[in-house]
């Protein structure tokens, strides 16, 4: 295995040199699902962090006399104990650059004060079996619904409203509702968890909408215009499962989406959802698969005894 390294300005040549190939991004930041395979420059993700001096982000390379192997770039998500690979460059015949560069990764993402590191890729990528082998456990898998513009339904009235962060801990709830009990555990198992691990770049110029009905919430949508059209997220109960093409209306009409072609990225273990989408002319392009690798070690706390003597006699 060749290990990966810090990347070093004097990496640029070969960097120059990937740019001459067609060399595709593995990992599905949420701002790039449903976008063309070939968005994304890794060459600008490289010269950004040198240049601007940010803090917060990593990158490692493995280069071979001056031809890229590999390349990786991580980042925080919605907080710092957990970050996400957003950008992983395989340029191997037989993936042999992918466990250093992830082993890189997982230790720049630790001391960066992560707790876990997310990963997304296309559900038939080659990568899966080599993530997994690297210690990644898969916990979530995706699809991808697409309609070549927003749906015209009926409005959901007053029981719509934008999101405030008072409602942060209901929708919590609502998660905590809607998944399985074994995507919670290896997601967010604690509320502090389920803050960090939320994707909160692509909605820098989105929306947040919850569905409030008899006092609890019902339901959640999230909505951002991105370069391959407007794009969603969706958190329904139940009840609310059949409405959830209604709640994408009505998030479209707030973004003035107008005929732009519109997405849903759906986990697939919630159930009702999708066939409301495919009722509305929703159509499944994509599958995709989450990933999760923890940088810190679970240990668990001894069980107190009591302290009574193993000969004692009762009275």
């Amino acid at each position: 295995m060749n290990k990966a390294r810090p990347f070093l300005p004097t990496d640029l040549l070969a960097l120059v040199t990937y740019n001459g190939h067609s060399y595709r991004n593995e990992a599905w930041a949420r701002e790039r699902v449903g976008a063309d395979e070939s968005s994304g420059s890794p060459l600008g993700t490289i010269l950004e962090q040198f240049l601007s001096l940010r803090r917060h982000r990593s990158a490692s390379i493995s280069v071979r006399r001056q031809h890229l192997r590999g390349l990786v770039a991580c980042r925080p998500r919605g907080g710092r104990q957990a970050w996400e690979v957003d950008y992983l460059i395989d340029a191997t015949a037989q993936h042999d650059a992918i466990p250093g560069l992830l082993e890189s990764a997982i230790s720049d993402a630790a001391r960066g004060g992560a707790e876990k590191l997310f990963l997304r890729l296309e559900a038939d990528s080659d990568l899966v079996d080599v993530v997994r082998e690297a210690g990644f456990l898969p916990y979530r898998e995706e699809t991808l619904y697409v309609r070549t513009e927003l749906p015209r339904l009926g409005s959901l009235g007053a029981s719509i409203r934008p999101m405030t962060p008072a409602d942060s801990y209901l929708a919590f709830r609502l998660y905590n509702h809607t998944f399985p009990e074994l995507v919670r555990r290896t997601e967010a198992a604690t509320y502090g968890e389920w803050q960090a691990a939320q994707e909160r770049r692509w909605l820098k110029n989105g929306i947040r909408l919850v569905l409030e009905e008899d006092g609890s919430m019902r339901g959640v949508v999230a909505g951002a215009r991105l370069s391959q059209g407007v794009s969603f997220d969706l958190l329904a109960d139940d009840e609310t499962a059949s409405r959830a093409a209604n709640l994408v209306s009505t998030a479209g009409e707030t973004l003035d989406a107008g005929n732009d072609r519109a997405s849903v990225l759906l986990p697939t273990c919630i159930g009702g959802v999708a066939g409301s989408l495919t009722e509305a002319g929703f159509e499944a392009e994509r599958d995709y698969v989450c990933l999760m690798r923890r940088t810190t070690r679970p240990i668990s706390i001894p069980k107190l005894r009591p302290a009574i003597a193993e000969t004692a006699i009762g009275v």
